[in-house]
């Protein structure tokens, strides 16, 4: 299953798409080098993290897509992409926070933002000869493990659960090609996007610095904060 996306943790799905967008190893975005980069694994770097020791800067899988600026964990974004693709994008800004365990105004973000991505990419022509190394989505609970959790595999683990709850009746080979699909075009360079299309370029300040709001109880909502524009079917 090298080819399998999993959700499940930011490790997990941080691999995962490492595999799918790197095919021969990582490559340096800023100046292409593939030799002499090191994984970065210290206690306050985040997962993913890489260094190129030619030109000296960061980076991860993320750069020069839409998940560059955001500080939502990528196993969010996508535990809420195939939410959203799976029910056709009519699940609300306050189910989607309660089933990811983030704020409405996150939540609502995330729809915004996915939205702009995919209605980018519609333009965008694919190569001729183009190859998908995208194959299947793991989906399956995680085995109990008699080990203590770490710091975070709470959150990651509740969070989990109910999203497998909240896509029971929702997942099937049909919705893991959906799912796979979106993953793919939102993963295309934003530059290559912004030349076909407007749409991303002219939403580029919806979402630079998401505030995340993690809770263990999906119920809780963003305090104080100013809600979204309500949409259509929310109560």
């Amino acid at each position: 299953m090298a080819n399998a996306v999993r959700l499940h943790d930011e490790k997990a799905a941080v691999c995962s798409l490492e595999k799918l967008v790197w095919r021969e190893g990582p490559v340096c975005p800023h100046c292409g080098e593939t030799c002499r980069l090191g994984r970065l694994s210290g206690q306050s770097t985040p997962i993913g993290a890489w260094k190129c020791y030619a030109c000296r800067k960061p980076f991860t899988v993320r750069h020069g897509t839409i998940f560059q600026n955001s500080h939502v964990p990528m196993h969010v974004w996508l535990q809420g992409l195939y939410l959203l693709v799976a029910s056709k994008h009519r699940v609300s800004s306050q189910k989607l926070g309660q089933v990811l365990g983030v704020s409405v105004r996150t939540a609502w973000h995330l729809k915004t933002k996915i939205a702009a991505g995919l209605a980018a990419a519609e333009d965008y022509e694919e190569p001729q000869g183009a190859v998908r190394l995208l194959e299947r989505v793991v989906r399956e609970p995680i085995a109990d493990d008699p080990a203590p959790l770490q710091p975070g595999q709470a959150v990651c683990k509740s969070r989990y659960e109910r999203f497998l709850k909240a896509i029971e009746n929702l997942a099937d080979a049909s919705s893991d090609a959906l799912f796979l699909d979106a993953l793919h075009q939102l993963l295309l360079p934003s530059s290559e996007l912004e030349r076909s299309s407007g749409i991303l370029a002219s939403g580029r300040g919806i979402e630079q610095q998401l505030e995340l709001s993690l809770f263990d109880d999906g119920k809780r909502q963003m305090g104080g904060s100013r809600s979204p524009p309500r949409e259509d079917g929310e109560t």
